[in-house]
């Protein structure tokens, strides 16, 4: 079997060294996957964004020519009526993802 001279003053130098290494490596690579997982999350954050501001442009773009067709049929729009009854239901509107603000 293999003794170390863990007496000897160069080999415990070697150890702490060696093992100083050891655990600036770990240390490096846990940092890294923390900030790679939060780079990734933030991707995902701002692609979940963007596809809820599309779905908002749909949405707004239906409800416009929904609207338009009702006009056409019964000289109203009802847009503000159904509006209150989604209030009623508990619904909020913000406002702020119109398509006249974008």
């Amino acid at each position: 079997m293999l003794e170390i001279a863990t007496h000897d003053p160069e080999v415990q130098a070697a150890i702490i060294t060696a093992l100083g290494s050891v655990v600036a490596t770990v240390i490096a690579a846990i940092c890294a996957a923390f900030i790679g997982q939060r780079l990734t999350s933030r991707k995902k954050l701002a692609e979940d964004l963007e596809t809820a501001r599309s779905d908002i442009k749909f949405l707004l773009a239906v409800e416009k020519e929904h609207c338009q067709m009702h006009r056409e049929h019964a000289s109203e729009s009802f847009k503000i009526r159904v509006r209150e009854r989604a209030r009623i239901q508990g619904f909020t509107w913000s406002g702020k993802n119109t398509l006249q603000s974008r």
